[in-house]
């Protein structure tokens, strides 16, 4: 027990003991510092504002802003101009650590593709709203004689039949021809029995 206490007062333990000490204070040191390289602790940058710049100018646009970006979805917006950011997340001038990636949505480039509606046999204000909700066009609306007054006798897309369920892109006018009543010749029978109804009327 006596060895014990003797070494523990002896030089040597005191040397090894502050060689310890010394090495877990510069351990802890260097682990702050990676650890601080590592996150960007306590620097801060401010969102910029991505919304109407267009694909081909974000990597310019980023170059001293201090943060990332990546485009995660693709949005068809006949009214927009393609290729542009329109919705960020976060907004801009809100404030994130530094290389904090940016998600930007962006116009098409090109419509999507839909399925061709059934217009054929529904009656002309069925079709309209039928032709807005899959987001296409109304083109020129032509009354035809027909069989079925006032329903569409036939769909067509530049000038040609399309079937439903043929791939069209979104935003073209499609044409349709609606079936009109038939223009009656008034015969001298036709006219007696109304010059009858008259008079008892």
């Amino acid at each position: 027990m006596k060895d014990i206490f003797g070494y523990i007062k002896s030089k040597l333990f005191l040397k090894h003991l502050l060689f310890s000490l010394l090495s877990l204070v510069v351990f802890l040191w260097i682990l702050s510092k990676l650890l601080h390289l590592y996150t960007d602790h306590g620097k801060i940058a401010e969102v910029p504002d991505f919304k109407s710049k267009s694909i081909q100018e974000l990597d310019e646009f980023i170059v001293d802003k201090k943060v990332s970006y990546i485009i995660i979805d693709s949005i068809y917006n006949p009214e927009e101009k393609p290729g542009i950011v329109i919705k960020q997340d976060p907004e801009p001038k809100s404030t994130v650590k530094h290389n904090r990636t940016i998600y930007l949505y962006v116009t098409s480039m090109l419509p999507p593709q839909i399925a061709m509606p059934k217009l054929v046999d529904r009656s002309r204000r069925q079709a309209l709203l039928m032709i807005e909700s899959y987001g296409l066009k109304v083109g020129k609306i032509t009354e035809v004689k027909g069989d079925c007054v006032g329903c569409i006798l036939r769909q067509l897309f530049n000038g040609k039949e399309i079937i439903p369920g043929e791939p069209i892109k979104k935003g073209s006018e499609i044409d349709l021809e609606i079936g009109k009543q038939e223009d009656r010749l008034i015969t001298p029978a036709d006219s007696a029995k109304q010059m009858t109804d008259t008079e008892e009327n």
